[in-house]
């Protein structure tokens, strides 16, 4: 969904961006929206986010983002496993999915 991150980033508090948003940081299904104007995306055009160790290089980022993206993956569990290799010792992995109960 277009704007789902700037959606999200009207509610987080200044602080977030500060302690988790710093570094090299990888946006999963960011579209023409990134988390944050710097973040790097990768979306479809980019390949297929199930099999990102395909595209990109593991340890690679400080902090990986998704937002209302890992509910389309075939396999969570792998997707997630996937993603979290992406990120560096000590970085972080966020994902932000929707609400059973807000969606329809």
């Amino acid at each position: 969904m277009v704007g789902e991150s700037l959606k999200t980033n009207k509610i987080q508090n200044k602080r977030f961006f500060v302690d988790y948003l710093q570094g090299k940081i990888l946006d999963i299904g960011g579209g023409t929206t990134p988390v944050i104007p710097s973040a790097q995306v990768f979306d479809l055009k980019h390949g297929d986010a199930q099999h990102i160790l395909k595209y990109l290089e593991a340890e690679s980022f400080d902090c990986v983002h998704s937002s209302h993206c890992l509910e389309h993956m075939d396999d969570v569990s792998s997707a997630i496993s996937q993603w979290w290799s992406l990120v560096k010792v000590g970085g972080y992995l966020i994902l932000v999915v929707p609400d059973e109960d807000l969606y329809e």
